[in-house]
């Protein structure tokens, strides 16, 4: 592991911009991925309105510190989201590493740090919805323990697309 990286759970507040690039890839690639795996050149939303609801979520007093950075040299390397369903649920959202800082066990750490703040803020479950072009990712939350469930309340997931997603919970209760 990189001594350089240091993952905090933080609020939005001065990392607006940097955040907005770092969403901007995340979704540029996730457009790709997609439109190559349904073979639909009409795949995907539009980057700029999905990074501006994002952003507003994250800054929605809906959770104190909702956002998980992984900082290598004061530059964000990666990050997650954690959102409120409900009182005993919390989903995280947009797990991403650039793809210069992967390998490292960034991501890894990423989920760590937020299933710990999930379970720190008394939640009882984690949730999370994972395409089925992230085979990284749906290979990282398998092996921290994550289960498969059935869509959940709260996701966001179009229904024509519902069949291939796959939903993961993990349980916060000791």
């Amino acid at each position: 592991m990189d001594d350089r990286v240091t993952v905090v759970r933080t609020a939005i507040t001065g990392y607006e911009d940097e955040l907005r690039d770092l969403l901007r890839a995340y979704f540029t690639k996730a457009g790709e991925r997609g439109r190559e795996w349904f073979d639909d050149d009409e795949f995907g939303a539009d980057i700029e309105t999905i990074v501006a609801d994002d952003l507003d979520r994250l800054a929605s007093p809906a959770i104190d510190e909702p956002l998980v950075l992984a900082l290598v040299d004061d530059r964000i390397a990666g990050s997650a989201q954690l959102k409120r369903l409900d009182g005993t649920n919390i989903e995280m959202k947009r797990l991403y590493v650039r793809p210069g800082d992967r390998g490292d066990g960034i991501g890894r750490r990423l989920v760590e740090t937020a299933t710990d703040a999930a379970a720190a803020d008394g939640f009882e479950t984690l949730r999370l919805g994972v395409a089925p072009y992230h085979d990284a990712a749906r290979s990282l939350y398998r092996g921290l323990g994550f289960e498969t469930t059935p869509q959940y309340d709260g996701s966001q997931t179009p229904p024509e697309l519902v069949d291939d997603w796959q939903f993961l919970k993990y349980s916060l209760e000791d």
